[in-house]
């Protein structure tokens, strides 16, 4: 089995008729799907529907409801408008008559103009940098281990303590981490896109963790993902080391908003993102 089969699958979508499309949710270890699968399948349903004249550079999503494992969800496209420069989609992503994904994005010609952006932060090299495989040893659950370690279809390291299975030390609502693709994925733009937008889930709610304390595996912890944007500035290379920062902005009433950036390799800041989740701690759980 390939070693991205996971993102491969996810966005591997079948035309239903004029501008719907089916697409199925992956495997994971929890009881619900990952919402990069949505946020994917979203983006991938609406590339289908535009030129190859334009790229995405925006997504802007609300996570309705939360989606089953192996579900089988229809992605609704209504084309918003389509001008000289920019062309706007409207993505509805159900399960049944349930809907899960409302997202609207955006695709633009590209032009030329002034460039000014984000200075990459100091981080280690992603090649002196422990795998999660390596970072899970002694970790009893093979599940969640092989999850984290080998079925995301993505290299993530963490630059700095991980905290899959026990707090960093000391609170902080900033980290840094490096990601790849486990394998090349060829040469067009619009999939490389498709899987930062897929991959960058992964991490989104991590500082919020950390500047309480908690891990992931902590008992009577449920996060869920709220809702979720990306801007993509530069074209990247997904399967290409990408420098991820990011720093929480706040955390109240059960929901906190993470900020980021995604830098290449050489600094080139290719993409910012922003999610908003909740984290709850069930009554009765100790801390």
């Amino acid at each position: 089995m390939s070693a991205i089969a996971g993102f491969r699958d996810a966005v591997a979508l079948e035309p239903l008729g004029d501008d719907v499309f089916v697409a199925r949710t992956q495997p994971v270890p929890w009881p619900k799907s990952y919402g990069g699968d949505l946020l994917a399948q979203a983006a991938a349903a609406a590339i289908r529907t535009v030129g190859p004249d334009r790229a995405l550079h925006a997504t802007h999503s609300l996570f309705v409801a939360p989606a089953s494992i192996g579900a089988e969800l229809r992605c609704e496209v209504e084309r918003l408008r389509d001008g000289r420069s920019y062309s706007t989609r409207r993505v509805t992503l159900r399960e049944g008559e349930r809907v899960v994904l409302s997202a609207m994005l955006s695709f633009h010609v590209g032009e030329a103009s002034p460039r000014r952006s984000a200075i990459a932060p100091p981080a280690g090299d992603p090649s002196t940098l422990e795998p999660a495989a390596d970072r899970l040893a002694g970790v009893e659950d093979p599940g969640f281990v092989d999850y984290w370690a080998r079925g995301r279809s993505f290299d993530i390291r963490h630059d700095g303590r991980a905290l899959y299975a026990q707090p960093v030390g000391e609170p902080s609502g900033e980290m840094r981490l490096w990601l790849r693709s486990l394998e090349e994925l060829g040469d067009d733009p619009d999939t490389h896109r498709l899987a930062l937008v897929y991959a960058c889930d992964y991490a989104m709610l991590e500082p919020a963790l950390r500047a309480e304390g908690y891990a992931w595996t902590d008992a009577g912890l449920v996060t869920a993902s709220l809702d979720h944007s990306l801007w993509f500035h530069e074209e990247l290379r997904a399967d290409r080391w990408l420098l991820c920062a990011l720093r929480l902005v706040s955390h109240s009433h059960g929901r906190a908003l993470v900020q980021g950036e995604f830098f290449a390799e050489d600094g080139t800041h290719v993409a910012t993102v922003a999610q908003q989740g909740m984290i709850r701690r069930l009554a009765g759980s100790a801390h």
